[in-house]
Formats: C-alpha cells, sequence, structure tokens
C-alpha cells in the first residue's frame, strides 16, 4: 500500500512538473513590438529591423501562437521596401523583417496586427545632407531613380516645347531669354502636377507621364526654392543656402554650376539634354543655352527649342522650335552642332540627373 501510494505521488509530482514546464515554455509573458531604429536616412541603402514577440518567462518566443500576424504598410509604400515575410499564421510567436530605405523623405507607418490588436509604427526618412559626388549639389536633391529621372525628362522637355506653342503667362517676361526657358521648364518639371497645376497651363503637348516622386518643387530637400547652384564648390552641410543657390541663374551658371558635360556628339545623348554656345565675338552676352527635345535616333532627326534671347522691349525674342539638322545647314557655322564648332561647347546634362562626374 506504502509503495503504491508513493508511486502516485512521485507520479503526480512529475505531472505536476511537467505540467509547470509546459506552462512557463508556452504561456507568453511578455510581448515585443519594436523598430530599430526609428529614424533612417533617405540614401537608398539605410536600414531598420521589425520584431514582434510573445515571449515565456526564459525570454524565447512561444514554440506555438495560433494567432495569424500580419505587417502591412498603412503609410510610405515608395519610401521603403520590406524584406523577408511579413505574415505568419501558426508556429513559434516571433515575426522579423528587414527594411530598407528608398530615397524618398517623410514619414512611414508600418501597422502589425495581432489577432484582434494593432501596434502601429512609424518611420521618419529624413533627406540626406551631404555631398559625396562633390558636384555642388546636396545628395538629397539629386533624383537617383531611373523612373525619376524618366519623369523629369520627359515633364522639363514637354513644357520647354509647349512655350513654343503657346507661352505660359507664369513665365514672367523679365525671365523670358535662352536660359530662362531652361529655367522655367526645369522648376516646373519638379512640381506636382495636379488638377491645380494643369489648370494654370495653357498648352501641353504630352500630359501622361508620372511625376518625380523623390520631391516636388517647392519643397526641395535642403535648398526649398533655390534650385541652382550659383558658386563653385561642393556642398558643405549647414553652408549658408541663400549664398550658394538661388532661384535663378544665368546661362554661364547653368552651365558651370548646375549641368555636367556629356559629349559633343549628338549620338551620345539623351532628351532634355542642353546645348551649350558661347561666342567671344559678343562679350556683353556670350553663352547662349538649347534644349534637346528628342533622342537622337528621333525619326525624321532630333529637334532643339530655344528662346532667341532678348534685347529691349521693341525685341523681346522669340521661342524657336527647329531640327538640328536646320542647326547644322545654318549659314552661320557658329551654330552647327557638330565637334568641329569651337563656339559649340557640347551637350550638357542637369546634375540632378548625373550628379557629379568628370
Amino acid at each position: 500500500m506504502k509503495l503504491g501510494r508513493n508511486i502516485r505521488v512521485a507520479i503526480g509530482v512529475c505531472a505536476f512538473v511537467l505540467v509547470a514546464f509546459a506552462v512557463s515554455v508556452f504561456l507568453p509573458v511578455k510581448t515585443v513590438n519594436s523598430l530599430v531604429p526609428d529614424v533612417l536616412p533617405a540614401n537608398g541603402s539605410a536600414s531598420a529591423r521589425l520584431i514582434w514577440s510573445h515571449t515565456n518567462i526564459y525570454g524565447s518566443p512561444v514554440p506555438y501562437y495560433p494567432t495569424p500576424t500580419r505587417v502591412h504598410l498603412e503609410k510610405g509604400r515608395d519610401k521603403i521596401k520590406l524584406l523577408g515575410q511579413v505574415e505568419r499564421q501558426s508556429g513559434p510567436a516571433y515575426l522579423e523583417l528587414g527594411i530598407k530605405a528608398g530615397s524618398l523623405p517623410g514619414e512611414v507607418v508600418i501597422l502589425v496586427e495581432d489577432g484582434d490588436s494593432s501596434t502601429k509604427h512609424s518611420l521618419r526618412l529624413v533627406a540626406v545632407a551631404g555631398d559625396r559626388d562633390r558636384d555642388g549639389l546636396p545628395d538629397s536633391v539629386e533624383l537617383v531613380d531611373s523612373a525619376d529621372r524618366n519623369a523629369f525628362r520627359a515633364w522639363f522637355t514637354s513644357i520647354a516645347q509647349a512655350q513654343f506653342y503657346k507661352p505660359d503667362p507664369r513665365w514672367d517676361q523679365v525671365h523670358q531669354d535662352c536660359a530662362g526657358l531652361a529655367r522655367f521648364a526645369y522648376k516646373e518639371a519638379l512640381q506636382k502636377h495636379d488638377k491645380s497645376w494643369f489648370s494654370k497651363v495653357p498648352y501641353l503637348h504630352r500630359a501622361n507621364q508620372a511625376d518625380v516622386r523623390r520631391y516636388n518643387y517647392p519643397q526641395v530637400p535642403i535648398v526649398g526654392e533655390k534650385i541652382f547652384r550659383i558658386k563653385p564648390g561642393k556642398y558643405v552641410p549647414g553652408s549658408d543656402v541663400a549664398s550658394d543657390f538661388s532661384a535663378s541663374a544665368g546661362a554661364r551658371a547653368l552651365w558651370e554650376y548646375n549641368t555636367v558635360f556629356v559629349s559633343k556628339e549628338i549620338v551620345k545623348t539623351l532628351a532634355g539634354d542642353l546645348l551649350i554656345y558661347r561666342d567671344p565675338d559678343h562679350p556683353a552676352a556670350p553663352m547662349h543655352t538649347m534644349i534637346l527635345l528628342d533622342p537622337p535616333d528621333q525619326p525624321g532627326g532630333p529637334r532643339v527649342v530655344y528662346h532667341t534671347g532678348r534685347i529691349d522691349d521693341e525685341n523681346p525674342g522669340e521661342v524657336r522650335l527647329v531640327k538640328v539638322a536646320d542647326l547644322n545647314s545654318h549659314r552661320d557655322t557658329g551654330w552647327h552642332v557638330r565637334p568641329d564648332n569651337p563656339k559649340f561647347l557640347g551637350f550638357y546634362r542637369w546634375k540632378i540627373l548625373e550628379g557629379g562626374r568628370p
């Protein structure tokens, strides 16, 4: 009798220990739901980590948790990329995701749904203030995404071309010259093209392209409305933006500080590149700028658009749209788009598209 009673007690103790151990392993006592860090530079490579877990008294995820868990983006889908499984149905109470920053600054809201409850995490992507390529522009101003670059080129050429057919009344007459056409199309290409914007445009040949996503004028990172570099040197974080940048810039400043050389041969160009001329025989206004509207293999030949330049109130100049072939047949060889023309400096590309390169 005594032996049987001892066996029963031992079995009971063992059962109790097993139950207690099972409870200690499977019973959640703490929830981990963290996002670290919650601020990232919008540089296309920085990362954060999101961890969700129900842990037991040993600090380990409970090995079986039947409630599904799901992570999704409530805001900022275009600003980050989630790496890993965003959903679990059963099994261990553990979910871990990597988060890779894109190039668009702004706020991201990540929602973690755990059964009937949910938790929101805020992640802020901030503009990068450095100038790693030493081209004079903050890195956060440059369009590093190919879709953004293509969007800018499409809007820039479309808006520039439209001024030949019907000049935009927002293009102030005091800015109507060759550089002014490039500046106006540049600024308007970076705008958000919503209903309000279209309501002010008298004519636009193409209007179905996507907008630049990284930012929209005048909310340009670091520089705001002062989108043109007007001094040599690299951009130094914390420097006086007002002394280094301006809302306006002449043809020489566009050439020297806002573009990079591509080639003197048109076969190496892209639509939206600038043609730069310099004529030392006209020291008062030696620089001239045109805009290449088409790729070099355009059927019928690529075209350019430009403003002839303002002389005075009686001679305000005009916008012209011509084929490159017509320039090459002009009786004044100074307008020829040829490598052997010393007045033709070549094709140049905006630094926001190309960055600083030799």
